[in-house]
């Protein structure tokens, strides 16, 4: 997390040397600098939106992956590219229900400095029984002309609802030095997380781990890598829910083994890891976090009544990493209670249900974006909002438990569009500085905007954070891509990495 945040500095300066120079954007930098997200290596990273219920041909529900490219202006400007299983040097055949683009992360898999785009197609059939989900995962790798040299296959499930990377998180997890790629993998009754160990070649095995963890009748719902005891290495952080079973928990690698680092009795919908106190180890953001009743004294639980129960509204509960007491000693705990948070607590709200991290002022200290798209908006339900939470010191909050925040809708003065029923706004969102000036810029997804046609949001970033002023909308339309008579819910899935 470290170096990612002292990559955009780098680009952020050395935008301004050219431009002062006369020279233009470091587009015309012979090397790629490494950003992540950036597939194309011209300095602005690019963001990736999964499209898995769009139509391609007459496949129904086959996928695509929108690749928006970034730029000095943001996305939106640029152009963008769409991916599919059609696209020439992609492997498979797009078919109904593949759910190609249902994840999308982006990392270096080859150390090219190139990002590289990995999808995964959780429903993809590879039997004749075209019920089957056994799901894939692709790597598209990233070039000077962007996506344009194909990819290959690095995961395969090995049953028939097996569903492999219907969530995926990249990062080294095993500490030999190349990239991995942590997985869901799902069964009939069962549901849990495996490994695909680096190097992520065409011609390496595409062998998958024993599970790390799982749960029966239940599933893992997010993943999410980190040094969360600050060793220099990556942790992976899971979380699972089942009908009799909750928890979330970080496991380090030893002896080429995963041993648990913390647990904690409770699961998250979304994760989010970052260091947001700035003390040189990660912390981790556990979205949507819902107590696990069968445990005596479960975490994330609101103990006001005088038993455990779940937060009104949804809770977002915040596990500090810490060199000297070790990993989540110091917990914090955000709701729509919590002084400075944006919103009112009401029963259908789920705050948190989609989190990200970045740095969205650049004072060096990770902030938090914290999606409710189940939030109304007046009479609007399910409208949707967004909250940016500042990181400090102290962490999301103050010593005496304030956040300092920003909330947007789009009913905020500035961001385009209006607050209607079953918009969405903050389904999925995402931190990334897509126009390099050092500031984060915010991403929301609101896949049901336009009857469910979609689009996504971007809020700029700026020294006090993300403002609606100039911030454009991304949908299907402005971006010129193909009309369907099904819901493509545009922005559903914005890619991480």
């Amino acid at each position: 997390m470290r170096a990612r945040t002292l990559a955009v500095a780098t680009t952020a300066a050395l935008t301004a040397v050219l431009a002062a120079a006369g020279i233009g954007a470091p587009a015309a930098v012979a090397a790629p600098l490494g950003l992540p997200g950036d597939f194309n290596g011209d300095g602005y990273p690019d963001l990736a939106v999964g499209v898995p219920s769009a139509q391609v041909g007459d496949q129904a529900k086959a996928g695509y992956v929108n690749v928006v490219w970034g730029g000095p202006d943001g996305p939106g400007t640029y152009g963008s590219v769409r991916i599919s299983q059609a696209t020439s040097g992609v492997p498979g055949t797009p078919e109904a229900g593949d759910f190609f683009g249902s994840a999308v992360a982006a990392a270096d898999v080859d150390g090219d400095r190139y990002a590289d785009l990995v999808v995964g197609a959780s429903s993809e059939s590879l039997s004749s029984d075209t019920y089957a989900e056994q799901g894939t995962v692709t790597v598209l790798r990233g070039s000077a002309s962007g996506l344009a040299d194909g990819g290959y296959t690095v995961a395969r499930g090995d049953t028939e609802l097996s569903r492999v990377g219907r969530v995926i998180a990249a990062g080294d997890v095993n500490g030999d030095g190349r990239t991995d790629l942590a997985l869901t993998r799902d069964a009939d009754e069962h549901g849990g997380a495996v490994l695909r160990p680096g190097p992520l070649t065409a011609d390496s095995p595409d062998t998958l781990t024993g599970e790390i963890a799982g749960a029966d009748l239940g599933r893992v719902n997010a993943l999410a890598t980190g040094d969360f005891d600050g060793d220099g290495d990556d942790d992976l952080a899971l979380s699972a829910s089942a009908t009799e079973t909750r928890f979330t928990r970080v496991y380090r690698w030893q002896d080429g083994a995963p041993a648990q680092l913390w647990s904690a009795t409770a699961s998250a919908a979304s994760l989010a890891s970052a260091d947001f106190d700035a003390d040189g180890t990660d912390d981790l953001a556990l979205g949507s976090c819902n107590p696990n009743y069968e445990a005596d004294t479960p975490d994330c639980a609101d103990y006001s009544t005088g038993r455990a129960e779940a937060f009104k509204g949804g809770l977002v509960r915040v596990a500090y990493g810490s060199k000297a007491d070790g990993f989540g000693a110091r917990t914090q705990d955000i709701h729509q209670d919590t002084q400075g948070i944006a919103g009112t607590a009401e029963s259908e709200d789920r705050l948190g249900a989609a989190v990200a991290a970045g740095d969205i002022d650049g004072d060096g200290h990770a902030d938090l974006a914290i999606g409710d798209s189940y939030e109304a908006v007046g009479s609007q339900q399910n409208a949707g909002m967004v909250v940016a939470v500042r990181g400090t010191a102290t962490g999301l909050l103050s010593s005496s438990g304030t956040a300092m925040s920003l909330g947007f809708t789009q009913n905020t003065a500035g961001v385009p569009g209006t607050a209607e029923w079953g918009d969405r706004f903050g389904a999925s969102v995402r931190l990334q500085d897509y126009d390099a000036d050092g500031h984060a810029d915010l991403a929301a997804g609101a896949p049901g905007e336009n009857s469910a046609k979609g689009g996504v949001w971007l809020l700029p970033g700026a020294a006090q954070g993300p403002t609606a002023t100039g911030s454009p909308a991304l949908t299907p339309r402005s971006l010129g891509l193909p009309s369907s008579t099904s819901a493509l819910e545009y922005g559903l899935v914005i890619g991480r990495g």
